[in-house]
């Protein structure tokens, strides 16, 4: 079928010679010739008697006159209730009867307990109130194993290269 649309060589449509040329001048002639137009005297729709006084009550009258269908809803909202509500009791169970591994002080990431400092603004005094003087102790500080890595790294990070020179 597709072969044949490849051989049409012409359109199909013909429009009378020099029908271009002439079509605005034929087109303004009969617009200014108004007698063709007065000689209308019909739109050519024709209404019935009393249709628009009519029309309101034959609508209704089809309305109401329809039988309600019974509906069989998929899902009921005292269903999804329920099932919503039992998940719910069994997550609460679970969570509450099976606990996981309990939360300690070596789980945590130093980098979780450096924000939670630094986002609640403490102040090194208060920190330092809470510290023993076991806490304090110097071999603590000076048995630490610090890379030059390391401290190059906290410095570039922490301090201001010009700072550091001026001073």
């Amino acid at each position: 079928m597709n072969n044949n649309l490849n051989k049409i060589k012409t359109t199909g449509f013909n429009t009378p010679k020099d029908y271009f040329e002439s079509f605005d001048e034929k087109l303004l002639s009969k617009l200014a010739s108004k007698n063709q137009l007065d000689t209308i005297k019909s739109t050519g729709f024709n209404i019935p008697e009393g249709y628009f006084e009519t029309v309101d009550e034959i609508i209704f009258n089809k309305v109401e006159n329809k039988k309600e269908t019974k509906v069989v809803q998929l899902f009921s909202w005292k269903k999804v209730a329920y099932t919503s509500a039992i998940a719910a009791s069994l997550i609460l169970m679970f969570n509450i009867f099976n606990p996981s591994d309990e939360l300690t002080f070596d789980a945590l990431e130093m980098a979780t307990i450096e924000n939670y400092l630094f986002d609640e603004d403490f102040l090194s005094y208060e920190i330092a109130s809470l510290l023993t003087l076991d806490d304090l102790n110097s071999d603590v500080f000076t048995n630490t194993n610090i890379s030059e890595a390391t401290l190059e790294d906290y410095l570039l990070d922490n301090t201001n290269i010009e700072d550091l020179l001026i001073e």
